[in-house]
């Protein structure tokens, strides 16, 4: 297993440029924990099991379980209202509880992240000025919108129920006790040791970022943390050695759109997968815990393009990572294997496929010839690009990071682009151009995109 996890770790370091650091855990046993490229590229240093990164968004499952803390304490309960915390919030925020926040289910509209790092050191209630006077995007609880202000509200919520400063309650209540030396709070002016300097691609190679303050982001991205010191977090969260049962449950119970408090539960590669990904300027982490086989996988890069969207190589090493880490028979993009799959089956996929953004509608034409399935574009002069199988529903292109998943019940193909991380669905459509009618239930994509 460590020589398939460094294989592919090597292969998107060459092809697409992956930089950081990759560990996995099985049971408390470390199988493979190593570092591709350089913690700082000026001064050729390379990484070490202690080089820090900063985590971005796996701050949030770290706030959430202080949160279930102090729950434990009977300080406060994730049923309370924000009012009690925050006494002046709008009438229309009065149904708004600590859960909502959790669960990215408070309506409340977001704050421009550019804004957040560029006005930096600022409250959550500076950063909030004229939000209030916002309307709610929806009523509480009834739809599910990822925004950083949830977790900035709770980590000032953590503080006013602790008494401490957020960063002093993490590390007496969790980053002591676990022995999580080289994880902490991170902000410009902070002398962190073994520090990663984050970078984006450009045309002359990888540039150094600013080194924002990120104090501002407290409870939502201002962590930073080491390899080894995720997966002994994962794994003390998950083995029961943070929270109590009944606390864990709830922390791990989804609410709504596979989101539960902090994590995301997902099972659409056959088995449980409890992750979470994190970004910020030069930066993109990925954890996941795989219940089913007792496995922690982490994925650190500094090297993330600008706005922070695309990520070259990270998100589908971590994507093999995880179904290795389900299966040792997982068929691997990057070991350039596919699985077996019934011409009957193949057929059944050929056709037409349209966008489902109603603007500018995209077609995409998915053909078969001599045991493969062939995809592009519409109208392009371009040789179609051959798909290969990973599952019977599942395939990859050799050359991109994408993933096209088909439904067969719902007539869908979905287009996932690793490095960009958005996705797109299509829906088949016959010679006519009528929709074939739905037949079960399919998760739309976001937007929508062209194959090279």
């Amino acid at each position: 297993m460590a020589a398939r996890i460094n294989r592919a770790a090597t292969f998107y370091q060459h092809r697409d440029g992956f930089m950081g650091m990759v560990a996995v855990a099985r049971d408390h046993q470390l199988i493979l924990q190593r570092g591709y490229g350089y913690a700082n590229l000026e001064w050729q240093i390379p990484f070490t099991p202690d080089t820090r990164f900063r985590i971005g968004s796996l701050t949030k499952q770290f706030s959430a379980a202080a949160v279930l803390l102090l729950q434990q304490d009977g300080k406060l309960k994730t049923s309370d209202p924000l009012s009690r915390f925050y006494p002046d919030t709008p009438v229309a925020w009065s149904n708004i509880t600590l859960r909502n926040l959790l669960t990215h289910t408070s309506g409340i509209p977001d704050v421009d992240f550019g804004l957040i790092l560029k006005l930096s050191a600022r409250t959550p209630e500076e950063l909030m000025k004229g939000i209030a006077e916002k309307p709610l995007h929806f009523q509480p609880g009834t739809k599910y919108e990822y925004a950083n202000i949830n977790y900035m509200l709770l980590g000032r919520v953590i503080e006013k129920a602790s008494g401490e400063p957020y960063c002093q309650f993490l590390k007496d209540r969790i980053f002591t006790p676990l022995q999580l030396a080289e994880t902490g709070c991170d902000w410009s002016s902070a002398l962190v040791p073994h520090r990663a300097y984050g970078y984006r691609p450009s045309a002359n190679g990888p540039i150094g970022v600013e080194n924002n303050d990120l104090s501002s982001l407290a409870g939502a991205g201002n962590l930073y943390s080491s390899a080894g010191d995720l997966i002994r977090w994962t794994e003390a969260l998950h083995g029961g050695k943070v929270l109590s049962s009944a606390s864990l449950t709830e922390m791990t119970t989804v609410f709504l759109d596979g989101y539960a408090y902090g994590l995301e539960i997902d099972s659409q590669y056959g088995a449980l997968d409890i992750s979470h990904n994190g970004t910020v300027d030069g930066f993109f982490s990925c954890v996941d815990y795989i219940p089913q086989t007792k496995t922690t996988v982490v994925v650190l890069s500094n090297l993330v393009g600008e706005g922070n969207h695309t990520t070259p190589g990270t998100l589908a090493l971590d994507t093999e990572l995880v179904r290795l880490s389900m299966s040792d028979d997982a068929i691997l993009p990057s070991e350039n294997r596919e699985a077996n799959v019934p011409e009957k089956i193949l057929r059944a996929y050929s056709g037409r496929y349209r966008s489902t953004g109603p603007d500018h509608p995209q077609f995409l034409v998915v053909t078969y010839s001599a045991g493969h399935l062939y995809v592009q574009n519409e109208g392009a002069k371009n040789e179609p690009a051959r798909m290969h199988a990973e599952t019977p529903s599942k395939f990859y292109l050799a050359n991109q990071e994408i993933e096209l998943t088909f439904d067969p019940r719902a007539g869908s193909l979905q287009i996932f682009d690793f490095t960009a991380t958005s996705a797109a669905t299509f829906m088949r459509v016959l010679a006519s151009g009528t929709q074939v009618p739905d037949r079960g239930s399919s998760k739309g994509g976001a937007a929508n995109r062209s194959l090279p």
